[in-house]
């Protein structure tokens, strides 16, 4: 009889202890960003190119070919897989529902997105947390007031992620945290794996809170608009000042709230091959600052018709590859000088080797030098340039380099 009190002792603090751990799951799974967000996502998004524009129709057609590209070019395998239905595509009708906008998909969007995933490909859907909407993306208003019927719909549709931007919301005063945290709440119901990105531009401080409720949020504003005082400059194909603004800006690499599991920062998406706007340089500067960050990396620009230079650039393997390390530390600076003009940026990762971005931001040539003292490393290291794919040789002490205006040279420093 002791014996039978014994096991049935142990078999109810084995059940209590398995309704713990499972309320433990759902507790994380309800406040935390999903299991599968190990790395910083990949994919491509469509504003930066003209604003939802005219240059395409952006209807099926258009999204099949793309995904075709996507798989023949190779961006696929590279890890870009996510690509957001963002101009036109739905509307909310007089009763408030998410509904496909049929001029562009008359199949419906549950179409489109079964084709995509056909092709290894995902898809995200694009919203505002208010009522109101920034641009003429779609008709109708945002989601504020449809949070729970338009998660449903979305898995429905079969959506894998979506873009949640702020215009409504802080026009109408809204609270960030508040409002994505409970949308966030209402989409894992349908999908705890759906792919959220917070777009608040930083408002709210949300690399404090975003792992609670998103996969990734941006921490700057666009990347193709500055304000100096009271004007607003806009600039198609992005503009180099909001591309320093937003590099600082993105300088929260806190451990405990960035990384594999929680969410990564976000500076905005790539405009690298967008003519009118930064010069190549600057183009790649931008794709490296991205890498050694750990940023989402989502192309901006028109994939169909990208030059060469710029393949070159988005396709490069082993920048790609800083990027999406599995340690996923946000890179950070380890030392500035000429008033803060040079830098030297340091990602560590899991090899044990070292990451090293050399960062002019003046406007002539200079010197960079990263010392090993500042990159907690010692001994005869192997350099290798990322950016030109060749290794420079062993070096004990430090490093330099020649690097241009708005130039940025990557290296990745290790034992041979």
């Amino acid at each position: 009889m002791k014996r039978e009190q014994n096991n049935c002792f142990a078999t109810n603090i084995m059940r209590s202890s398995a309704i713990l751990f499972g309320m433990l799951l759902l507790s994380v799974n309800s406040f935390g960003q999903n299991k599968n967000n190990l790395l910083p996502p990949m994919g491509w998004e469509p504003w930066n190119i003209d604003h939802c524009g005219q240059s395409s129709n952006w209807d099926d057609s258009y999204y099949k070919e793309l995904a075709d590209f996507f798989v023949t070019s190779g961006l696929k395998d590279l890890g870009y897989t996510y690509l957001t239905f963002e101009c036109h595509a739905h509307y909310r009708d007089s009763n408030g529902v998410f509904q496909p906008n049929l001029s562009k998909f008359p199949a419906g969007l549950r179409s489109v997105n079964n084709y995509l995933h056909s092709k290894g490909l995902k898809s995200r859907t694009y919203t505002d947390a208010g009522k109101g909407k920034c641009g003429g993306c779609y008709d109708g208003n945002g989601s504020y007031g449809y949070y729970a019927s338009d998660a449903k719909i979305w898995a429905e549709m079969g959506f894998d992620g979506v873009k949640i931007d702020w215009c409504g919301g802080n026009k109408e005063k809204l609270d960030a945290k508040t409002q994505y945290v409970e949308f966030h709440k209402e989409m894992i119901k349908n999908n705890p794996d759906f792919n959220i990105e917070i777009c608040t531009w930083g408002f709210g401080n949300p690399w404090e809170w975003g792992h609670q409720a998103g996969a990734f949020w941006r921490t700057g504003g666009d990347i193709d608009l500055y304000d100096e005082g009271e004007k607003r400059i806009t600039g198609i194909g992005g503009l180099w000042k909001a591309l320093i603004r937003n590099i600082d800006a993105n300088r929260h690499p806190d451990k405990n709230l960035v990384g594999p599991g929680l969410g990564w920062n976000y500076p905005d998406m790539l405009i690298v091959g967008i003519p009118g706007g930064l010069n190549e340089t600057e183009e790649r500067t931008q794709f490296s600052m991205w890498c050694i960050m750990a940023s989402p990396l989502f192309l901006g620009n028109d994939v169909l018709t990208m030059p060469q230079y710029a393949k070159d650039i988005l396709m490069n393997k082993e920048m790609i590859a800083i990027d999406q390390d599995p340690l996923g530390i946000q890179g950070d600076v380890v030392k500035e000088y000429n008033n803060g003009n040079l830098q030297v940026w340091m990602k560590p990762l899991k090899d044990g080797s070292v990451a090293v971005a050399l960062f002019n931001r003046s406007e002539k040539a200079e010197t960079i030098t990263a010392d090993w003292k500042d990159l907690g490393i010692a001994g005869k290291m192997n350099v290798r340039n990322l950016l030109e794919k060749e290794d420079k040789g062993m070096f004990t002490g430090s490093y330099s380099a020649d690097v241009e205006p708005h130039g940025t040279v990557v290296v990745k420093i290790s034992k041979k």
